[in-house]
């Protein structure tokens, strides 16, 4: 009988020149199972404290469970074999069980939800981003001041159009009386007296006439950036256009489906400070703005993880997360006490 010494029940009743062969083989598939299982457990556990711990800590808890699953597994298999008793091995087991399921369900979980909870949440910061951004450039749209500003540049727009044909224009070529007659209505636009640059003869060709609009609308523009900037709406000016320029940033990384959890807390961080400034601006208005929840996308932290399972987060990754935690330690254990037994022939 001590070919059955390294069998279990289910080979016992093999035929007799088959039992070391398939207790032999059993043993490599236990053995195999045993390590595989322990050093997976002991990676899931690094993982999942590695965001709360220091590294090394982190990878010293890894390998101490680890090899602890391991030596279990093996003092398990002892045990039944021999008859001996279980409880030991058992409550070891059970204390090193509790510190690896709450790491590795932490990195199971934060892996199962990484992608679809960072894309949600940023989906839905977009379009609270969208629409309270939408609110502040509605009220910057109705401020007086501003408006006035609006339509300064919109008419300086023409007039410089204007002024740019008129002295391309063949028929009557030139700073003429009617150029001269747009650029004083510039002039009053900006609010000031420009020192006009001086002009081609008419009869000049039509390239060196062309060449003087651009450098007269290029003097323009200076000197209109200077009057605008001066203008007391120029603060909701600048403002408005710095939403627009994030707004178009924002919602490209949304077209691309660029999902990061730094976006969507930078997306957070700019609406919070926009609400501010746009009370600070605009002091008499009524602006009442949401905010940015961006805590759901907090993954890897214990605290994050474990408020997500309170909060019923993703149900399917919480319940899978659990079963996978608990086979991976628990599975090899549960299949030594089932297919082991007691060895005869003493």
């Amino acid at each position: 009988m001590a070919e059955e010494r390294h069998g279990d029940f289910l080979i016992a009743l093999a035929p007799s020149d088959e039992r070391l062969k398939q207790g032999t083989y059993f043993d490599v598939v236990f053995t195999i199972a045993a390590w595989l299982t322990g050093l997976f457990s002991g990676w899931t556990t690094y993982l999942g404290f590695s965001v709360d711990l220091p590294k090394v800590l982190a990878a010293f808890f890894a390998i101490l469970i680890g090899l602890c699953l391991v030596a279990i597994n093996f003092r398990l298999r002892e045990a039944r074999r021999k008859a001996l008793g279980l409880m030991g091995p058992l409550v070891m087991l059970a204390v090193v069980f509790v510190i690896s399921f709450i790491s590795n369900t932490n990195a199971i979980y934060s892996y199962f939800v990484a992608r679809d909870i960072v894309s949600d949440t940023q989906e839905e910061a977009w379009r609270v981003f969208d629409s309270e951004t939408s609110k502040i450039l509605a009220a910057i749209g109705e401020v007086p001041a501003y408006t006035a500003l609006e339509d300064r540049k919109s008419r300086l727009v023409v007039l410089r159009e204007n002024l740019k044909t008129q002295i391309a224009d063949s028929r009557n070529p030139g700073f003429g009386e009617i150029a001269q007659a747009h650029y004083r209505e510039v002039e009053k636009i900006l609010g000031t007296t420009l020192t006009s640059l001086r002009a081609p003869d008419p009869t000049a060709p039509p390239e060196q006439l062309k060449a003087y609009a651009d450098r007269l609308d290029a003097f323009i523009v200076e000197q209109a950036d200077i009057q605008f900037h001066n203008d007391p709406a120029a603060p909701l000016d600048d403002f408005r256009a710095n939403v627009l320029k994030v707004r178009a940033f924002y919602e490209g990384k949304m077209r691309a489906k660029e999902y990061s959890s730094d976006t969507t807390d930078l997306m957070a961080r700019d609406l919070n400070g926009y609400a501010v400034k746009a009370l600070a601006l605009m002091p008499g208005t009524k602006l009442e703005l949401k905010e940015i929840n961006n805590s759901a996308d907090e993954i890897g932290a214990f605290q994050y993880t474990w408020r997500n399972f309170l909060n019923w987060i993703n149900p399917v990754a919480i319940v899978l997360s659990c079963i996978l935690a608990t086979l991976l330690d628990l599975l090899v254990p549960l299949l030594t006490l089932l297919l082991y037994r007691p060895e005869e022939g003493y």
